[in-house]
């Protein structure tokens, strides 16, 4: 029983919004640019920052692996070391659906009425609660791959049949 999914907060939309944001910020004339001439061109402040805004969803990658020792995630820069869960202590675990803005208030490392959650996109989840009674949410773009690991380790390490 391995799992493990890479994501990132990149979507085509995203990286067409960015492109488009980052050439809306170039002062240029286009006359000069087709004579060869690039003196006339400057980089203003918005520039920057919308360079600033794709250096950092460039290197923002959330990572979860699932073996039998438990769920390890990962979320640079936002959790700088690892974070290993072993299955001692999820009382519960399972995957749904959410909304993203209403339960966390968005994407990226929330914490909201529904508990804590590491997501880059979309609404699906791997859904996780502790014998304490915390939760947490991990984002998944592979919902039925989770669904069937999700199954496995409810009958094999937790004890579950069916939920």
């Amino acid at each position: 029983m391995n799992f493990q999914e890479k994501q990132s907060f990149w979507t085509w939309w995203m990286i067409l919004l960015m492109v488009f944001l980052l050439l809306s910020t170039l002062n240029f004339k286009w006359a000069e640019w087709s004579r060869g001439n690039f003196s006339q061109f400057s980089l203003n402040p918005g520039f920057w920052i919308v360079f600033c805004i794709i250096a950092l969803f460039s290197v923002i990658r959330l990572k979860t692996t699932i073996n039998t020792e438990g769920i390890n995630i990962q979320f640079f820069p936002f959790l700088l070391k690892s974070k290993i869960i072993p299955w001692t202590e999820i009382g519960k675990i399972y995957v749904r659906d959410y909304n993203p803005i209403g339960d966390y208030g968005g994407w990226g490392y929330r914490n909201g009425s529904e508990g804590k959650a590491y997501n880059t996109k979309g609404k699906q989840g791997l859904q996780l609660i502790f014998k304490d009674g915390s939760k947490l949410l991990i984002g998944t773009q592979k919902r039925d791959e989770l669904e069937n690991i999700v199954e496995k380790i409810n009958k094999d390490i937790l004890g579950y049949e069916n939920l």
